[in-house]
């Protein structure tokens, strides 16, 4: 891995977060010259905040999906991030880290929410999904969604390693202004560098507007709150609550809460007092941030080429669950830019970008 960058390469990721890191990988195995470029650095955004761990499903009930969207759609989502954790597994073990199943518990605490699981239970279970339903009366609800296998790891670990790369330049504290394209490729314009690349990927979460506006429309900058803190008490597993918008970890030397929300005006702070007061009342809290995601306007990765915009894609979107997300949408949009394969449910031209 380089850090001086060439006035020329193959392809040019903005972001040098998980989601950059993987696909800059794959296309550097592929002999082509990648340059990646953060206006920051090497996973400090919402990969070097995130859960460190990858989930099995999605935040909404697949019984709900079934309603909203169909069950097609709901079993495809299901597969997609089962086949996510597959790909983290792989990875993982190709580069010599840990990525345990540890698993995860869904607490549900009202009866309508429970017909709603035991429907979701029925139909994933008959689809081939691990997952079971448990009760969950000593932590003071009905029942549990469990399911076995969600992974943890180390996501800045394994960013840091996979750039670690021949054919991987790195240029950290590179902010790029703009983007400008034409039928040869794109200039990418920073404060004091430019750069031009056949192919421009842009994976830089919740600030990729700036760079795409015609995305502002689908794509929220969304604050995540988090909490750690200190207790004697032990978890044998992370915890879900509010249909996946509160997750409790025990980390071994602390726990940590963590919450988002969709709602505009609501504070994920309120929640997280909540269920501190709720799970641990006697731990001390030692360190409080906001991290920030980038969600789309339906929860699921934009992965594509925007129409009009002649070498620029997208991997981006992946929301305050984006480690369930970040292996598969790089597979999708790798077999677009290498192959021309639709990218599926995650096309960006799912939304009029026109």
């Amino acid at each position: 891995m380089s850090s001086v960058m060439p006035p020329m390469c193959d392809v040019a990721v903005i972001g040098a977060g998980l989601a950059g890191a993987l696909v800059a990988r794959q296309l550097a195995q592929q002999n082509l010259n990648i340059v990646v470029l953060d206006a920051d650095g090497v996973a400090t955004g919402a990969t070097g905040n995130s859960s460190e761990l990858a989930l099995l499903g999605t935040p909404e009930f697949h019984a709900v999906l079934e309603e909203q969207r169909g069950p097609a759609f709901a079993t495809e989502i299901w597969e997609l991030s089962a086949r996510n954790l597959e790909l983290l597994a792989a990875t993982a073990q190709s580069l010599g880290l840990a990525a345990p199943a540890v698993g995860s518990f869904r607490l549900i605490g009202t009866s309508a929410e429970a017909i709603l699981v035991q429907r979701s239970v029925q139909r994933l279970s008959h689809q081939g999904f691990n997952v079971l339903l448990e009760d969950a009366m000593e932590l003071g609800y009905l029942i549990g969604l469990q399911t076995y296998d969600d992974l943890a790891f180390d996501p800045v670990e394994m960013t840091q390693r996979l750039l670690m790369h021949g054919h991987i330049t790195l240029r950290p504290r590179t902010e790029v202004q703009r983007l400008e394209s034409d039928s040869n490729g794109v200039v990418l314009k920073a404060k004091r560098n430019s750069l031009r690349a056949k192919a421009v990927v842009v994976a830089t979460g919740a600030f990729t507007t700036r760079l795409c506006p015609r995305l502002a429309p689908h794509l929220t900058m969304l604050p995540v709150q988090n909490v750690e803190c200190r207790t004697q008490q032990t978890l044998p597993m992370p915890l879900l609550l509010d249909n996946g918008q509160i997750l409790l970890q025990d980390r071994g030397e602390f726990w940590r809460l963590s919450a988002w929300t969709n709602q505009t005006g609501e504070d994920p702070w309120t929640q997280i007092e909540k269920y501190g007061k709720q799970f641990c009342p006697q731990a001390i809290m030692t360190r409080r941030y906001t991290s920030w995601v980038g969600r789309s306007s339906d929860g699921l990765p934009l992965v594509g080429q925007l129409t009009g915009t002649p070498h620029v894609y997208t991997l981006i979107g992946l929301g305050p669950w984006g480690l369930s997300w970040a292996f598969i949408a790089t597979q999708q949009l790798l077999g677009l830019m290498l192959h021309d394969e639709d990218p599926g449910l995650f096309n960006v031209q799912r939304f009029n970008t026109t």
